[in-house]
């Protein structure tokens, strides 16, 4: 079958990403694909098959893919920033009340919780909904639309090139996840992988309400072991915080928020790992005569460093906080690569559970499962 014109096949290890939703904490993955993109073009190429991702992290999966799939990693890195920069702007333009509040400062430095603007528009959010602002619109639409725009989106979901996607959202009315991929990736299914419902009004994708898809995929990594064997997992969310358990209300808060959107994540690795058991057990020769392939894992992470922020930023849209996060997912992809690039198509460069457990953990082995 002939290759498709932007098809990076054969160039470099074939790899899937599943990326993590986290609000503004997204501007981490962004700056990891950058680096990533960046590398891919010099002496570090990547075969990217797929990416996953939910909410911000939906949003950054569908700009790469849509730059790879219609001009190249160069596209990609700039379709990303386009739309991290309109966030701040549109954050901006409408009076984002924590915008001046994500500076380090008095407030607790970089973390906003105890901020009195950050509790005051809390307490209104308890009583407070979407619907009953008489003044309401849609502020995400308008931001993706222009960093994706229609001609690129349209390319997107009819040319053969790029990588294969998947989004999350969550269908309101079954409690089950719906995965959408190309031909059928809109704007509208981008605000329903990142609609966070006591934010935004439900959105409806052929007459079905949807909420955020970090409830039940964040990221989704099921679809992704039919394209590739070695999945890189970029979490914007600390699985593992060191002063726990936390005893004041806004730190009970902020940590059930995260095992919340980390839940999806562990029960699906905790899938594959089991496959990957069976698949150990039954021998070399055996393993190789199953429909199943190994699939290995690698983490792109920085607990410490996210876990300083608090669960308020994200929602600000503080340039000065979108680019300090850029730039940490930058520094912490550029350590991945130097130290675990040449393990991709060879092995994990991680046990994944056990690093879910303790991120200074490194000891790989087979991972994972694939039917083929």
């Amino acid at each position: 079958m002939e290759e498709p014109r932007n098809s990076t096949r054969h160039k470099g290890p074939k790899v899937a990403f599943a990326l993590q939703g986290g609000g503004s904490h997204g501007a981490f993955t962004w700056g990891v694909l950058d680096r990533l993109l960046e590398a891919s073009s010099q002496a570090m190429p990547l075969d990217i098959a797929a990416i996953s991702g939910a909410s911000a992290g939906g949003i950054n999966a569908t700009l790469c893919a849509a730059g790879l799939a219609t001009s190249g990693a160069a596209k990609a890195r700039d379709m990303l920033r386009a739309f991290w920069e309109a966030v701040s702007r549109a954050g901006a333009l409408a009076g984002n009340a924590l915008l001046g509040f994500s500076e380090p400062g008095p407030f607790g430095g970089w973390n906003i919780d105890w901020n009195p603007a950050a509790i005051m528009l809390e307490a209104v959010g308890l009583v407070a909904s979407p619907y009953g602002n008489p003044f309401y619109r849609d502020p995400l639409g308008p931001v993706i639309r222009s960093a994706l725009p229609e001609h690129d989106l349209a390319a997107l979901n009819t040319t053969r090139d790029g990588p294969q996607l998947f989004l999350c959202a969550t269908d309101v009315r079954t409690n089950q996840r719906a995965i959408f991929t190309r031909p059928d990736i809109s704007i509208d299914v981008l605000r329903a992988s990142a609609c966070l419902p006591n934010e935004f009004r439900t959105v409806s994708v052929d007459g079905i309400p949807y909420w955020d898809g970090g409830y039940l995929g964040n990221p989704p990594l099921a679809p992704l072991i039919d394209h590739a064997q070695d999945l890189i997992l970029v979490l914007a969310n600390p699985f593992v915080r060191h002063d726990m358990p936390p005893k004041d209300a806004r730190g009970i808060l902020e940590r059930l928020n995260e095992i919340g959107f980390n839940a999806s994540v562990v029960l699906e690795i905790n899938a594959i790992e089991a496959v990957n058991h069976v698949l150990d057990s039954v021998g070399e020769e055996a393993a190789s005569k199953s429909r199943f392939k190994p699939v290995r894992f690698h983490l792109i992470r920085d607990d410490d460093f996210l876990a300083k922020f608090g669960f308020v930023s994200k929602s600000s849209t503080s340039w000065s906080l979108l680019s300090t996060l850029f730039e940490r997912g930058r520094e912490v992809a550029d350590v991945w690569l130097k130290n675990d690039y040449a393990k991709l198509g060879q092995a994990s460069s991680v046990d994944v559970k056990a690093s879910l457990i303790d991120p200074t953990l490194k000891h790989c082995g087979n991972a994972g499962a694939r039917p083929n």
